[in-house]
This record gives structure tokens, sequence and C-alpha cells, in this order.
């Protein structure tokens, strides 16, 4: 059934699917064309992949996660389609752009050394864009499709930039996707040979341990500030943040068990980082008394002190050196990393545009 409010006031449409269209093509690209490095001329034609005898180069493991890759393109591209193309205008469309956009990476990947132009991964990404521009009707006819949106019209707020911040919130939880990077961290302790450095104070161990309690601190507070912004009141909160780092629990859990091996399965959490929870956690109700534009400017700060502790973090993780902990070829986890460090990259840039904008709604609707 729907609510008098519902019916009163129809939610905003959604501009969701554009903002992560564009954030997640870019993740794509990245895994398609890291470590962008060697570019030259072979002397190849350009477009001779799209004739090579069938199966030139082919792993089904490969295959099927290209299909995969694609679907959430597909998707997103279908769902912002349709309000001007129609149904089959829509589809066309979407399957015409993760086509074309498929093409473009396998065909920028003729000029790297270390990555094979392949028809068969165009053939897989255009079928992952076919399948996701296919899945978003399915959805709507599922019974908890209408549920879903009435809960996302009650519980978070409407308009462009909360569908930006949702995004981001995607974008956020593909950063996670790592399990090598510590939950809600910023920074990976490398494993391999122990890396000299000059620490500002006369125990180094103790320094290391201050820069990711206060990193994953601040990151943490960020998140919740963020997350209580995107909600349409505070009661939402407390469910919405227990959700968040939930999600977060279990996603690392997830694929800390597929792709790591036993002897690393909590790489991804320690004492610094469980200490960094139990003073985020104890605090966050006094820091969230503030009003939402003051959250807003100290989560600014925050974002801002995280990346300079980012930036003064001395060591460096060495994907060759931290193959040991996955299950999983060098490739295919340096493409991986790759892209969940993008993400890791972008969201705190794009989290500061999007609070220095909600300061301006919020300073604009006084």
């Amino acid at each position: 059934m729907f609510t008098i409010t519902y019916l009163a006031h129809p939610p905003q449409e959604s501009r969701m699917p554009r903002f992560f269209a564009v954030g997640y093509a870019i993740l794509l690209l990245t895994a398609g064309l890291f470590p962008f490095q060697g570019w030259r001329d072979s002397g190849v034609p350009v477009w001779a992949f799209l004739g090579y005898h069938w199966p030139y180069y082919f792993s089904q493991f490969d295959f099927g996660i290209n299909i995969a890759a694609f679907l959430p393109l597909g998707m997103a591209c279908r769902q912002e389609a349709r309000r001007s193309w129609g149904p089959f205008g829509a589809w066309l469309i979407t399957v015409l752009l993760c086509s074309g956009f498929s093409f473009c990476i396998e065909t920028i990947q003729v000029f790297l050394p270390n990555r094979n132009a392949s028809n068969v991964d165009l053939l897989a990404n255009s079928l992952g864009g076919v399948l996701g521009a296919l899945l978003p009707p399915v959805f709507r006819r599922l019974p908890f499709a209408l549920a879903f949106r009435r809960w996302r019209y009650h519980v978070f707020a409407e308009g462009m930039l909360a569908d930006y911040g949702l995004a981001l919130a995607v974008i956020w939880f593909v950063a996670q996707c790592n399990p090598a990077l510590p939950m809600f961290g910023i920074v990976v302790q490398p494993h391999g040979l122990p890396q000299p450095f000059e620490s500002p104070i006369p125990d180094p161990a103790l320094f290391l341990r201050l820069l990711e309690v206060g990193g994953a601190l601040l990151h943490f507070w960020g998140v919740a500030i963020f997350l209580a912004t995107l909600l349409k009141s505070h009661r939402y909160f407390l469910k919405a943040i227990v959700s968040l780092s939930g999600m977060t629990l279990l996603i690392k859990l997830f694929l800390a068990g597929i792709l790591l091996t036993p002897s690393f399965f909590f790489s991804w959490l320690n004492l610094n980082i469980v200490l960094a929870q139990c003073i985020g956690w104890l605090l966050l109700p006094a820091i969230l008394r503030l009003r939402r534009r003051y959250l807003a400017g100290i989560a600014i700060l925050m974002l801002l002190a995280e990346q300079l502790i980012s930036y003064y973090w001395p060591l460096t993780a060495n994907p060759v050196a931290m193959l040991h902990l996955f299950r999983w070829s060098l490739g295919h986890l340096q493409n991986f990393n790759a892209v969940a460090d993008l993400a890791a990259d972008i969201w705190p840039v794009s989290a500061v545009l999007y609070f220095v904008l909600f300061i301006y709604q919020r300073w604009r609707d006084v």
C-alpha cells in the first residue's frame, strides 16, 4: 500500500544512475588500462584483434569477470536512458554505449605491452552490458521493489545532491572490497622486507600506530557524518550506521574468504583498527549533536586531515610482496587493487565536494 505522504508528494526522479555510471566507468577504465605504462606502437594494425581466431585468448574466469564487471554499468545506463528514450530505445542505447566503451578500452590496450586486446573480452563486456540492460525491468517486477523504493524515499533525502551522495556511497563500498585494506582504514601495512624511514618521534612503532589509528578514526567519523547528511532524519542514523558497519564487515569477511589465503584471513583487522573503532563509536554521539551544516564543515576538515595522514604514511605496499596474501595471480591482483585504490582515492575528494555543496545548499535555504 502507498502511504499518504508518498501519494501527496511523489519522489523526485533519481539522478543516481547518471552519477554512478560516470564513476563506475572511470573504475572500469582503470582496470582495463592499468598500470598505464610502456605506451608504444607495436606496428600491428590497431583493430587487428577484431579478426583474431576465436578463442585467440580465452579464460573462463576472465570471461565471467568481464561479464560481471559490465553488468552494473549496463543497469545504470539503462536506468538513466529510459527517461528520454523509452524501454526499447534505452536498451539499445545502453548496448551501444557499453559495447562502444569496451571497444575503446580494447583499442587502447593495443598500445600497452602488458595488456592483451581481445575480441573475446569485447564480446564478454558487451554481453555484460546487454544483460545489465535487461535487469532493471525484471527488478521492478519483484515483490520487494516497491517496498525498496518507499524505504529509500522515507529514509534518505531527495534531490540531485542526495543522488550524488548515494552514488558516492556505492563507490566507497567498492574501495572497501580490497580485503588487504583495513576496515575503515586509509593505509595498508606492507608485507615483505622492512622499509626504513625517519620517524619524527623516538619510537617509530608508536608513530606508525598513531598514524593508523588517527587515519581510521577520522575516516570512520567522516563516513558517519556523510551518512548522517544523507538521511532525512537523525532518528534513522543508529540503524543506518550499524547497517553500514555490518555490511562493511560482511564484505571484508566474504572477500577475505574468497581472495586471501587462510593464514591472512584477518589481515584487514588489527589492534589499531579496533582501537580506532572503539574511540569512534564512543565519541560519535557527542559529534552528531551539532547541526548538519556544522557537521559538514567538520567532515571536510576530517577528510583533509585524513589525506594528510595518508600522505605522510612512510610505508608503501608492494603488490609483488603482497602476492602471498592472495589466491589470485599477479595480473588479476594488480587490476583489482588498482580499482579499489582508485575508488579509495576518488571518494574523499568527491566527498569534500559533496560537503561543500551541502553547506551551500543549507546556507541558501536559510
